[in-house]
């Protein structure tokens, strides 16, 4: 993991700046900030690791020659703005009011994240373009992926519900005058949040059935068995698939479809960190699948010995 070993340290720096800047909220703003963004505080062992959102402008280095401290300002803004889009999410996800107590921290994370960027790029900067561009792929792919069932027609949309991602990694770009390279490194990215969002899914798929949220997993599921997305699935149903067919396995395999994707891109060179973050991904979603089977064996195992103790002892 060395994708994230590298960096701790500038990552420590980065988090205890974003401390100082939320405990200058009003309160109660500034304790329900600073809790919400400990969620988050990579150095905390409970916390979740949302890696890319705050990695993500360590791992240009490689491909674009910023000072140190330029990189962490891209770090901090992606911080606020992971913080304020985490919010909308859990708004969205939520039937209830619980959590609208988080929308005025939200408004205040959002206007951290433009700050920063506005220190960097001028009102005439075609990073703010990019910024427009990415904020409405956002919005689209939120509001229609279910419609749309994007994960079986159109996977490269499930990547844009993460695409304010994508902001830090543009601006790095423009920032070394590097715009040439912005197309294939979105797309790049976009393939490494496609994977995430497949192994998020694949841990969440419960609390989403039950939420009656879209799920990859469960899409391709309702693919596998030829049954339309908007018929529920029943929780017996997912688990004999899931435990019993293997079907991690199957939905592994498109994880690895996209790594070739990523490979053929050929910027493995110039992003070593993002690509072995990629490989991270699939090697968790490939070990769930194998210890899934693996647990299967194990009980078929003990199921037949048990069977030979029952004869041994009629015998």
């Amino acid at each position: 993991m060395n994708w994230f070993e590298a960096y701790k340290d500038q990552l420590t720096e980065v988090f205890t700046e974003s401390e100082r800047i939320i405990s200058k909220f009003p309160a109660p703003l500034d304790r329900l900030g600073l809790d919400y963004l400990a969620k988050f505080d990579a150095s905390k062992e409970d916390s979740t690791k949302n890696y890319i959102c705050y990695l993500l402008p360590f791992w240009m280095s490689d491909l674009t020659p910023l000072l140190p401290e330029t990189i962490k300002k891209f770090s901090l803004a992606n911080i606020f703005g992971m913080l304020y889009f985490f919010i909308q999410d859990d708004i969205m996800d939520s039937s209830t009011s619980e959590h609208k107590e988080k929308l005025p921290s939200g408004n205040l994370f959002y206007l951290q994240f433009l700050t920063i960027y506005r220190d960097l790029f001028p009102s005439e900067s075609p990073f703010w373009t990019y910024y427009n561009e990415y904020v409405i792929e956002w919005s689209d792919a939120v509001t229609n992926e279910s419609q749309a069932n994007y994960f079986m027609n159109d996977i490269r949309m499930v990547a844009k519900k993460a695409s304010p991602v994508k902001i830090a990694s543009t601006g790095a770009l423009l920032l070394s005058n590097r715009t040439q390279l912005v197309s294939e490194v979105s797309r790049a990215i976009e393939h490494v949040l496609v994977t995430l969002q497949m192994l998020d899914d694949w841990a969440d798929w419960e609390q989403d059935l039950e939420d009656a949220s879209y799920n990859c997993l469960l899409a391709m599921l309702h693919a596998h068995l030829k049954l339309p997305l908007h018929i529920p699935l029943s929780k017996e149903v997912i688990k004999q698939q899931v435990y019993v067919h293997d079907f991690v396995g199957l939905y592994a395999q498109v994880a690895s479809t996209t790594h070739q994707l990523l490979l053929n891109l050929g910027l493995q060179a110039h992003l070593p960190q993002l690509y072995a973050f990629h490989e991270y991904l699939i090697e968790k979603l490939l070990a769930d699948g194998d210890q899934i089977t693996k647990n299967r064996q194990v009980l078929a195992l003990g199921g037949f010995h048990n069977l030979l103790s029952k004869v041994n002892e009629q015998g």
